[in-house]
């Protein structure tokens, strides 16, 4: 972000400068892009034996993603989509003991996962400048991933508890996306923030056998900030 808002400047300026008979960016382009993507987690329903947690510790983690992308522009608009491939992880930790306000002990349980899934954007949007050799665009716009069983991994850790609870991937999680493109010449960086609307992950399940079995609901979505760098072919 740090990058964009230095370039902005000095683009908008040549934007101005610039002769409108000067040739736009090219109306269909296609590329390849590789980059990072910090994934945290957000619970939007914990439940723990009749009690009800909206505190909680997130772990940001760092993956990797590379994708191929095609873009349709015209002087103004653009849709663009593609076909990628996305390494997230990330961990989050909760308290259990944190809705008495008496007790003086902590009962963690932690959450950490990661998955590799297949993503598909389609994002709409409009050009800030375009301009060859610049371009800067705005988007927004759905985004799917399809996380195959065998690409998804949980840990929950309890301590001092006699039971392991574990779950399996949404197969389909629908996310949405924001972000911004720079271009100059055929290399161009993307930062795009994505929040998954719903759940990560399906209902838990206590695979010990332990009677009762306890009421645990730790429902999460996924937010996601990634920066990358690509080409045009």
């Amino acid at each position: 972000m740090i990058l964009l808002a230095l370039l902005l400047p000095s683009l908008a300026l040549y934007a101005e400068r610039t002769d409108r008979n000067d040739p736009p960016v090219k109306t269909l382009t296609w590329g390849a892009r590789i980059g990072f993507a910090a994934t945290g987690s957000f619970l939007h329903d914990a439940y723990i034996n009749g009690h009800e947690y909206t505190e909680y510790i997130q772990d940001t983690q760092v993956g990797n993603f590379a994708a191929l992308q095609i873009r349709l522009n015209t002087r103004k608009l653009l849709i663009q989509s593609g076909l990628g491939l996305s390494f997230n992880k990330s961990s989050f930790n909760l308290d259990k003991n944190s809705w008495d306000l008496n007790s003086t002990k902590k009962d963690i349980i932690s959450c950490s996962y990661s998955m590799v899934s297949l993503i598909v954007p389609l994002q709409f949007g409009f050009n800030i400048i375009n301009s060859h050799p610049y371009c800067m665009s705005a988007f927004t716009g759905p985004l799917l991933r399809y996380t195959p069983d065998k690409y998804y991994s949980v840990e929950y850790v309890e301590y001092n508890q006699p039971y392991h609870f574990t779950d399996s991937p949404t197969r389909i999680i629908l996310g949405w996306t924001a972000g911004f493109s720079v271009q100059i010449g055929r290399t161009f960086l993307d930062f795009e923030y994505e929040v998954t609307i719903n759940n990560v992950a399906e209902p838990m399940h206590e695979n010990t056998g332990v009677n009762p079995i306890p009421d645990y609901r730790l429902n999460r979505r996924a937010s996601v900030i990634s920066f990358s760098y690509g080409i045009l072919f």
